[in-house]
């Protein structure tokens, strides 16, 4: 491989780094994280727990929000499995004595695709749940969320 082809393999797997570390930080700390502590496994029920207990939901809100976040969390485990499949996809080509170009960009633009479908999927679920809540309900998950997001790991 020359060394324009190194350099252009370097760079694509820093822009996919950079890419799932942006991808990871908006899904996990977005819906799962807040406060000081920080765990390594962290289950749906941790934003649904802060949402009932810092939110006051009521039952008609539950009913509202309850299909919403199952339609979004079938579609984050779609996108996280298309994720780590083109991601282990990149990690074998790139592993690989003669490098396939065409192989490599192409599990690599599977790859930033779901990661954006993620990142945009991960803020219309905030924005549809917004839509639920009382003024006082969505300052506060404005503020989780900007918390969440704005925290140094």
């Amino acid at each position: 491989m020359t060394l324009r082809g190194r350099l252009l393999v370097t760079a694509m797997v820093f822009s996919v780094l950079l890419a799932g570390t942006t991808a990871w930080l908006v899904t996990d700390w977005t819906l799962h994280r807040h406060g000081e502590g920080h765990a390594h496994e962290h289950g749906d029920a941790d934003f649904h727990g802060w949402m009932h207990e810092h939110l006051d939901i009521t039952p008609e809100q539950h009913e509202k929000l309850e299909p919403i976040e199952a339609e979004f969390e079938a579609q984050r485990v779609r996108l996280k499995t298309t994720i780590r499949d083109a991601g282990l996809e990149v990690a074998a080509t790139i592993s690989e004595d003669q490098v396939d170009d065409a192989r490599l960009k192409s599990a690599l633009e599977r790859l930033n695709k779901a990661q954006g479908e993620l990142q945009r999927l991960t803020l219309d679920h905030f924005f549809a749940m917004k839509r639920y809540l009382r003024p006082a309900q969505a300052s506060k998950l404005v503020e989780w969320t900007h918390d969440s997001i704005a925290r140094e790991p």
